[in-house]
């Protein structure tokens, strides 16, 4: 059951990304937050980063935390793929290699501050 638990959070963040991604470049909600784009790329994939980390029984990580943390970083990476893949059909939003470059710079960021934070709670 606890192993469940841990995939909830990750879900509901790929969700919520997929359904930002769905709306359209002129949405109200899209428009509300007033924070650089690639600034909102970061938190969304800073936040999708670690909850791909909590996804990982922390005794996975201590005993190969190279593995997960890459592991970690191409799902982020992938998911960012097909995110910005699928704006390009979106009405008003685009596919942008330089979101992706920050999709994936957070992961990493993401994947250092779980294990920093798990190795000082150890």
């Amino acid at each position: 059951m606890k192993n469940i638990l841990r995939k909830i959070p990750a879900i509901l963040a790929m969700a919520a990304l997929f359904k930002l991604s769905t709306l359209p470049g002129n949405d109200p909600l899209l428009n509300s937050i007033h924070l650089s784009d690639k600034i909102e790329h970061f938190i969304a994939y800073f936040v999708l980063g670690i909850t791909f980390c909590i996804w990982i029984p922390s005794k996975k990580w201590f005993a190969k935390p190279v593995v997960y943390g890459v592991i970690v970083i191409v799902l982020c990476t992938l998911f960012g793929i097909s995110d910005e893949y699928h704006q390009k059909f979106v009405p008003g939003r685009s596919c942008d290699l330089y979101d992706l470059a920050v999709d994936s710079t957070a992961s990493v960021i993401a994947v250092f501050a779980y294990f920093l934070v798990i190795k000082i709670k150890k």
